[in-house]
C-alpha cells in the first residue's frame, strides 16, 4: 500500500472511530455520585482570569452565590459543540420548570480564534440570555488548567478544527462540583441542583 493511501486508510480508521470526527463520546454519561470527578474544592478559588463576550476581565467567581453549569466549546465547531449548547438550553428550560435558576458558562478551546466580539456575536445569533448566559475567553494557561480541571481531552487536528471531548459540569453556589456529565446522553433534570 502506498504510504499516502495508508495515511488516507489511518485517518479513514481514526474518523470512524471517532478519534478524529466530532462525534459524541460513546462513553456513559456521567452523574452525581458516578463520577470520579466531583471536587470539594470551589470552582470560585480559582486563579484564572477571563474575558466575558463584553470585553470585561472576570473570574469565576463573579457567579458566586448561584448554580453554575459549564462547559467548553469552540464558535466554529460544527458539531459536537451545537448538540452541547443544544443540550445546556434544554438543561435550562428544566432549572425554569422546577423555578429554579443558574449560570450557564461557556470557555472557548480555542481563544486565539474566538476573540470576545466573536463570542458576543455567536451569543447573540445563538438567543442565549443576556443576563443567564456568559462566553468567556481565557488565555492558553488557563484554558489548559480548565481542561484539565473538567478531566476534558482536546486537541488540535488542523488549523480551525480541535477534536474534543464533551464535559457539562454543575457547580452548587459555593463553587463545588456537585454533578458531572460526559456527553449529552442524560436527563435534562439531571442537572438540576437547588438554589
Amino acid at each position: 500500500m502506498s504510504s499516502s493511501k495508508h495515511a488516507g486508510a489511518s485517518a479513514l480508521s481514526l474518523i470512524l472511530s471517532g478519534t478524529l470526527s466530532c462525534a459524541p463520546v460513546t462513553a456513559p454519561p456521567l452523574g452525581a455520585g458516578e463520577s470520579s470527578t466531583e471536587s470539594t474544592s470551589s470552582l470560585f478559588q480559582k486563579p484564572w482570569r477571563w474575558t466575558d463576550e463584553h470585553g470585561e476581565l472576570v473570574t469565576f467567581s463573579k457567579w458566586k452565590g448561584s448554580p453554575l453549569v459549564l462547559s467548553m466549546f469552540y464558535r466554529s465547531c460544527t458539531t459536537r459543540c451545537p448538540l452541547t449548547v443544544a443540550k445546556l438550553q434544554r438543561i435550562e428550560a428544566a432549572f425554569a420548570r422546577q423555578n429554579r435558576s443558574a449560570h450557564f458558562v461557556l470557555v472557548t478551546l480555542d481563544p486565539h480564534n474566538d476573540q470576545p466580539s466573536d463570542l458576543f456575536a455567536f451569543k447573540t445569533a445563538e438567543r442565549l440570555s443576556e443576563q443567564s448566559w456568559h462566553l468567556l475567553q481565557g488565555g492558553d494557561a488557563d484554558t489548559r488548567s480548565l481542561e484539565h480541571f473538567l478531566e476534558l481531552h482536546a486537541s488540535a487536528v488542523d488549523e480551525g478544527h480541535i477534536d474534543h471531548e464533551v464535559r457539562i459540569a454543575v457547580f452548587d453556589a459555593e463553587g463545588r462540583r456537585v454533578k458531572s456529565f460526559r456527553g449529552w446522553g442524560f436527563d435534562d433534570e439531571e442537572a438540576v441542583i437547588p438554589q
